[in-house]
């Protein structure tokens, strides 16, 4: 009896335990999803941890117990956007033709928007980044590893020897297509439930 009342005294310490773990983690989800909805809207400078906050419901000193600055903030959403790159690189081992990696890409990168409102954000906050003046050393460090028309142009290269993708400069031709990809990323964000581009048709432009 003793041991039965040990082992239920301990499952439910554990239970309390992970419960406490699983709010931890849908308050820091929501931290970053309002954070990222904020940062898109207005700005990173225009945005306080205050707003943060108060959007969300809690005190500023509770927000600062799961992340130390907006600066950890930002960086932490980088960290999340940086999984597109990891994407990419992982599509880039497949042994595909060019064409049809981009179309499997694209594909992934479309269907994520549907599915996922935080998706197009990050890549929005993503472009921002790349021209804006407010950046830390630390936000520089993720950010560089953010540059996705970079890991395309061997796939342009690629295409481009096998005559499936047209002549012209990889990079500007990673660059249009990629913009093309930003584009359905703000039509999600500013029209959502309106439909986005077929895969098809961005592709297309680099087609021979």
């Amino acid at each position: 009896m003793l041991a039965l009342l040990s082992f239920c005294s301990i499952f439910w310490e554990w239970m309390r335990l992970n419960q406490r773990e699983q709010q931890k983690e849908t308050r820091r989800k929501q931290i970053l999803d309002v954070s990222l909805d904020l940062f898109v809207r207005h700005g990173y400078t225009g945005t306080s941890t205050r707003d943060i906050s108060r959007r969300i419901g809690i005190s500023s000193g509770l927000m600062f117990h799961y992340f130390e600055s907006k600066e950890q903030l930002y960086i932490a959403l980088m960290n999340t956007a940086s999984g597109s790159v990891k994407m990419i690189e992982e599509y880039g081992k497949m042994p595909m033709q060019p064409l049809e990696l981009l179309r499997e890409i694209t594909d992934s990168i479309l269907l994520y928007f549907q599915v996922s409102p935080t998706m197009p954000k990050l890549f929005l906050l993503v472009r921002q980044a790349f021209y804006a003046d407010y950046l830390t050393d630390g936000m520089k460090k993720v950010v560089s590893r953010m540059n996705i028309p970079e890991k395309l142009v061997p796939i342009v290269k690629a295409g481009q020897k096998t005559g499936e993708i047209r002549k012209g400069n990889p990079k500007a031709l990673a660059l249009c297509y990629f913009s093309l990809i930003e584009g359905a990323a703000e039509s999600a964000v500013c029209s959502p439930g309106e439909p986005l581009p077929d895969a098809g048709w961005i592709v297309d432009m680099l087609k021979a």
